[in-house]
Order: structure tokens, then sequence, then C-alpha cells
């Protein structure tokens, strides 16, 4: 849906996942499961500054998505010749930033990203459970085709069940020519 204020995006996917079980034993491992995801995405217009916005929600999605590692997790199970299943794991993620124009010059973006999965029971207690990610920039250009600029970013894991949380943090300069 596109008007003069900027836009809204909705897309779905809906995808078979299978995974064969290749040891000849008395187990059976193999199995298949549906992945779906709903993705609303914005951009919002507000006289030179430019709001960006997404959410994502689904089941066995974290394929496309950064930084996730696996769309199925180990669910155990009471049956001895099954003793464990695949499931699809629920991720939910949201991204928010802003882009803003100090001047003709001068601009900045700031924003946040988070992504929050439902892990199965089991799933290692060093499983990839939360990713928050943020940033604020100042970009300076002093000539046509040439940028220049310093970003602050911040990154944070936070794994299924063995109390592991860690910050990241990344001072990064620029600078870009476009030939």
């Amino acid at each position: 849906h596109i008007r003069p204020w900027g836009y809204l995006k909705a897309a779905a996917v809906v995808r078979r996942i299978n995974w064969d079980d290749t040891i000849q034993d008395q187990f059976e491992l193999g199995g298949h499961a549906t992945g779906w995801g709903v993705n609303l995405s914005s951009n919002v217009k507000v006289k030179n500054d430019v709001v960006r916005l997404q959410f994502v929600f689904g089941e066995g999605i974290q394929n496309y998505m950064k930084d996730s590692p696996v769309d199925i997790g180990i669910k155990t199970n009471n049956d001895p010749v099954r003793p464990f299943t695949g499931e699809p794991l629920p991720i939910i993620g949201v991204v928010a930033f802003l882009d803003h124009k100090w001047s003709e010059k001068w601009g900045s973006t700031i924003g946040y990203s988070r992504q929050d999965i439902d892990n199965s029971d089991g799933q290692a207690g060093n499983a990839f459970k939360v990713g928050q990610y943020a940033l604020g920039n100042v970009v300076y250009y002093p000539v046509s085709n040439v940028m220049v600029g310093g970003e602050f970013q911040w990154g944070q894991r936070e794994n299924n069940s063995d109390g592991f949380k860690s910050d990241g943090y990344k001072l990064q300069f620029s600078f870009k020519y476009n030939f």
C-alpha cells in the first residue's frame, strides 16, 4: 500500500522442511514440518526523516533472519522408536529505525532490532534465544559523492537456559566515495 507518506507492505511464507535419518539403527529420527511466517514493514516519511519499521512472526523461518541459527528444534517424545521429533521454532522479530537529516550535509540514523525464539524442550542450554542490536551514527557529506561518519553499535545475545548473556560494543568509522 503506497501513499505519499510512505508505504505499508505485508508478506507471507509457507515452506516444507525435511530431515533424513541416515543411520540404520533401531531409531527413526527422520521427519518433516511446515514453516510459516508473516512480515509487515513500513517506511513513514516525516518531513526530511524516514521511520523504518518491521515486524515478523512465525515458526521455522529462522533461515530467513540474520543471526538465527536453526529453524527446527529437538522435542522430546515418549516413543522408544522415535525418542525425539523436530518442531519448527516460533520466532518474533522487530525492527525500528529513524533516518534523520540534520541539514544538507549532516545526517544520522538511530535504531533497534530484536528477535526472540521460543526454544524447544530438547534444545541445548547454549542454544540461541534472544538477539538484540542497536546503533546510532552521525554522517557528514562534505561534497557530492563523499560521505564520512562514525557509528556506535551495541549487540546482545542471550542463550536458551544456561544463563549466558553477552554484550558487544563497536565503534566504527566509515568513508565512502561514489564513483
